[in-house]
């Protein structure tokens, strides 16, 4: 299955240019609906650009403190675990990470399998 989802153009960036390979969110409603294989279709809010995602894993944690624990910053593209508590507290209200958990989803774009197969070559 396919699911859109809004990314901050900072993120969007890192999950494009690889340092990032883990997109981090509440586990909402929606968020409980992807699973291992589905796409997610990433737009940058600011540009409108899109990125698609395959979903090759998914963690789930009681919060965003234990998930940047075990993954470490650096898996978020990230240097310093404070930054990106900052970063993720302006994004979600407290309330709401007080009342869902956490969940990672393992990336890996897809845009360079469509270039290749735009130019006549096969899928690896």
């Amino acid at each position: 299955m396919k699911y859109s989802i809004d990314v901050h153009e900072f993120s969007f960036n890192k999950i494009k240019n690889g340092s990032r390979k883990i997109g981090i969110h509440l586990f909402d409603k929606k968020a409980q609906q992807v699973k291992i294989g589905d796409t997610l279709d990433m737009r940058n809010a600011s540009t409108g650009e899109h990125l698609e995602c395959l979903i090759k894993g998914i963690g789930l944690f009681d919060n965003f403190d234990d998930a940047i624990d075990a993954l470490g910053p650096q898996a978020l593209g990230y240097t310093d675990k404070k930054e990106l508590m900052v970063r993720l507290e302006r994004m979600y209200p407290r309330e709401l990470q007080q009342e869902l958990n956490a969940v990672a989803f393992f990336l890996e774009p897809l845009f360079e399998k469509k270039y290749l197969i735009g130019r006549g070559e096969k899928e690896r």
